[in-house]
């Protein structure tokens, strides 16, 4: 009768557990929903959403040269 017992009471545990993961999932991906949902009327609200945003073009000539590997050491395969 001990062994049935702790049977059923490990298998509960186990179901518990499962149960629990599920909803871990379900409650996280809602809660992303909600804080996207609050932060897009929070910037409604204080007006940040019709603050241009400033793009900077600035580019750096040192950045986009190519890289000029001419007077690399020669490269030797080993056999």
């Amino acid at each position: 009768m001990l062994s049935v017992f702790s049977v059923v009471l490990f298998g509960a545990c186990s179901f518990a557990a499962v149960a629990a993961d599920s909803t871990n999932t379900q409650t996280s991906n809602a809660t992303e929903a909600v804080r996207a949902q609050v932060e897009k009327q929070r910037d409604q609200l204080s007006g940040v959403d019709k603050v241009a945003v400033k793009t900077t073009q600035t580019s750096s000539a040192v950045l986009d040269a190519p890289v000029d590997t001419g007077d690399a050491p020669a490269l030797v395969q080993k056999p």
